[in-house]
C-alpha cells in the first residue's frame, strides 16, 4: 500500500523545524541582491572552500559551538540569516537554523538544496579555481 502525504525533503523540513522556516529561492536571490541577509553555510569546510555563495560565511553546525562567536555574533539580533547546504537531502542547513532560533536569533530561514540551486541560476559564488559574478 502506497503512504500518502507530502514527503519531499522540503516538506520533511517544514514538518520537523516549523512552516516558515524554507526561504522561496526567488526571495533568498532578492534578499542576497538588496544586501538584506547573512547566508550561512553549514556544509564542511572543505565543501565551502570548493564553492559557496558569494560572502556567505561558513559555520558547519559539528562545529558551531567553536566558530559562532566569529561568524556571526556582530550582526544584530534582526539580521536575517538565511541558511544552506547541498543536496536535496540534506538537512545541516535545518539543523544550523534551529541552533541560531535555540540561542535567540529568530529572523532565520533555510534555503532548501540552496548550493546547487544558487549554482544552476548562475549566481554570484566564490571558491575553487572558479568565480561566478
Amino acid at each position: 500500500m502506497p503512504l500518502l502525504g507530502d514527503w519531499s525533503p522540503e516538506a520533511r523540513i517544514t514538518t520537523k523545524f516549523g512552516r516558515n522556516i524554507l526561504i522561496p529561492f526567488d526571495e533568498a536571490k532578492d534578499k542576497f541582491f538588496s544586501g538584506g541577509a547573512l547566508f550561512l553555510d553549514a556544509r564542511t569546510p572543505e565543501l565551502y572552500e570548493k564553492g559557496h555563495i558569494q560572502g556567505a560565511r561558513s559555520l558547519p553546525i559539528g562545529e558551531f559551538d567553536q566558530l559562532a562567536d566569529k561568524v556571526f555574533m556582530d550582526f544584530p539580533e534582526a539580521t536575517l540569516f538565511v541558511t544552506y547546504c547541498d543536496g536535496g537531502n540534506c538537512v545541516l542547513s535545518a539543523e544550523l537554523a534551529l541552533r541560531l532560533k535555540e540561542i535567540g536569533y529568530e529572523n532565520v530561514r533555510v534555503l532548501h538544496n540552496g548550493w546547487s540551486l544558487w549554482k544552476s541560476h548562475q549566481l554570484p559564488f566564490m571558491g575553487g579555481d572558479e568565480q561566478g559574478n
